[in-house]
């Protein structure tokens, strides 16, 4: 693997200071337990290469875990990531708590609250798409939490929630919402719909998880809504433009809108919408397409992230140095004039 970075800049090569409170519990377990009691194994591309090209040494909490993308397909992955066993101990005890940053995991009902007020949007986009009837439908959620992104669907169809995490399961039943304890491999039924939202970029087995997949769909028919951040919207200024923000430990993969598309169109799944934030429906046909190399493109994307990061963040400097008054003024003047 070539150690020249795709991004030239120190926060990608070096450990920064972690002061923030929040954050020392994220460090403490990655730095600590995991490194006593976890084995770190290869984690190959999905395109069976091995001609990779470093991104970064270190995550967004300065933990040392290298990223890389693929020369030959342009995915962006963990270099090397725990084994089954080591995965599972951490979703089933940890990642609630270490992921919330705070004291304990996030209250079930206010986790529930949170999520409600993005199912209407998960549901008008399906709505609109796929020119679907959504009543009389089994909807399945996997790995929702608490089951709040089912609530525009719940009152006209089958809901059901896969998850492990056993106080969001218990608020879910409460909800009226039935739930399954656990992922994929627990489900018995083929599903009307699926939302996977901010899950398959943790697949640390994606091969057998996209195979368990495909086993729970009615061909040509299940609409598979599949939600996460994409990198492609960096350079239109999420999260500023800074992908090192985008990096961190429970994090596999990280995908553009294209090579995620791609990637599914070789498994078979065929797209009827996506964007670059990504919010994407697919559709299983069983047509399955060949591999396309976007690694130019990717790279190109990273690069025009990091120019806007760069520009924003001298804005911010500059404004920080011009008065309050000078600022309203000119706010004024563009609101008045143009």
């Amino acid at each position: 693997m070539a150690e020249d970075l795709l991004i030239n800049h120190k926060r990608f090569k070096t450990a920064h200071k972690i002061t923030a409170t929040k954050y020392q519990k994220y460090n403490s377990f990655f730095n600590d337990y995991a490194k006593r009691k976890y084995t770190l194994i290869d984690n190959d591309c999905l395109c069976g290469a091995k001609n990779d090209q470093l991104i970064s040494h270190f995550d967004r909490y300065s933990v040392e875990f290298q990223t890389v993308i693929c020369k030959d397909c342009g995915l962006v992955r963990a270099s090397k990531y725990f084994n089954k066993e080591n995965v599972n101990d951490f979703y089933k005890n940890h990642y609630r708590n270490i992921m919330n940053h705070g004291a304990g995991y996030l209250n079930p009902r206010d986790f529930f609250e949170r999520q409600k007020l993005e199912s209407s949007g998960k549901y008008e986009l399906i709505k609109k798409e796929s020119n679907m009837k959504l009543e009389g439908l089994k909807v399945l959620d996997l790995g929702g939490g608490a089951g709040g992104a089912l609530d525009s669907f719940k009152n006209l169809n089958e809901v059901y929630l896969a998850d492990f995490f056993e106080p969001y399961l218990k608020l879910a039943r409460i909800k009226g919402i039935k739930v399954i304890k656990g992922g994929l491999k627990e489900i018995s039924f083929k599903a009307d719909i699926v939302i996977i939202c901010h899950v398959l970029e943790h697949w640390n087995d994606f091969e057998n998880e996209i195979e368990r997949l495909i086993s729970i769909q009615k061909k040509n028919k299940t609409i598979n809504y599949i939600e996460f951040p994409g990198i492609d919207s960096l350079k239109l200024g999420r999260r500023d433009g800074d992908f090192f923000n985008d990096i961190h430990i429970p994090h596999v993969y990280y995908f553009t809108s294209y090579v995620f598309e791609n990637l599914m169109n070789r498994y078979g799944f065929e797209k009827v919408y996506i964007d670059s934030e990504i919010r994407a429906i697919f559709i299983y046909t069983g047509i399955k397409k060949g591999l396309k190399n976007y690694y130019n493109q990717v790279k190109d994307d990273l690069i025009k992230a990091e120019s806007k990061r760069k520009k924003l963040a001298i804005r911010k400097i500059v404004k920080a140095f011009i008065p309050n008054k000078v600022l309203a003024l000119r706010q004024n003047i563009i609101k008045n004039y143009f």
